[in-house]
């Protein structure tokens, strides 16, 4: 069936002769947007609108240098800054490490846990499998007492070490030697306790201690 028109609006032109004028033609039919009109539309709005609608902090959050953003670095690669905290803030030490620094480490060269570190402190060191000892070797050596196997000690008047046995029933060995009383070490000394065997490495000696480093 032939489809139904639209009436045109008509007008009177000034000298009196009664005109009609086109409309803008239905749907599907065309545009009302001429070509010239059409090219001054910009093609997508600028990234400013996603605020329009949005308080002014919004804007800031997005233009903050302390929120997440890319960064390269000198190698070229690009990482993530964190959007809750500052870089200097991920560097900050949580503790302060002088409260109790190391003087010197226990190394597992033989027995469960080789290769394992143990940190010494200044005074007396009590090793054992327990949590309550300061020098926790727990590595699954059920020989090495749960407290106070040994003790290894460092005395930062005289600035030297000493081995002694703890109250442990299993016996401790400097070098293959029993100990029986307290005797000084070295660094590179071998402590035997249970299948576990540990070289002494000595920071602090003669030669250096922390009372030494200009603040």
């Amino acid at each position: 069936s032939p489809r139904f028109k639209q009436p045109m609006p008509i007008r009177r032109r000034g000298d009196g002769e009664i005109v009609e004028e086109p409309t803008n033609p239905p749907d599907g039919e065309g545009s009302a947007t001429s070509p010239s009109e059409a090219a001054t539309e910009p093609a997508t709005a600028p990234r400013d609108s996603l605020f329009a609608d949005a308080p002014s902090t919004a804007k800031e959050r997005w233009d903050s240098p302390t929120k997440t953003i890319d960064r390269t670095d000198r190698e070229g690669k690009t990482r993530i800054l964190s959007p809750l905290r500052r870089p200097s803030e991920d560097r900050r030490p949580q503790t302060d490490p002088m409260a109790d620094p190391p003087v010197g480490w226990l190394v597992v060269v033989r027995g469960p846990g080789k290769g394992s570190v143990l940190t010494l402190g200044n005074g007396m060191n009590a090793i054992g499998r327990g949590t309550s000892s300061r020098v926790r070797l727990d590595f699954g050596d059920d020989n090495v007492s749960r407290a106070n196997h040994a003790r290894v000690a460092y005395d930062p008047r005289e600035r030297r070490w000493l081995l002694s046995h703890g109250d442990g029933a299993n016996l401790t060995y400097l070098n293959g030697e029993v100990v029986m009383a307290p005797v000084e070490i070295a660094s590179g000394a071998e402590i035997q306790l249970g299948e576990t065997t540990l070289r002494f490495q000595a920071l602090c000696s003669q030669e250096f201690d922390w009372p030494d480093v200009d603040d």
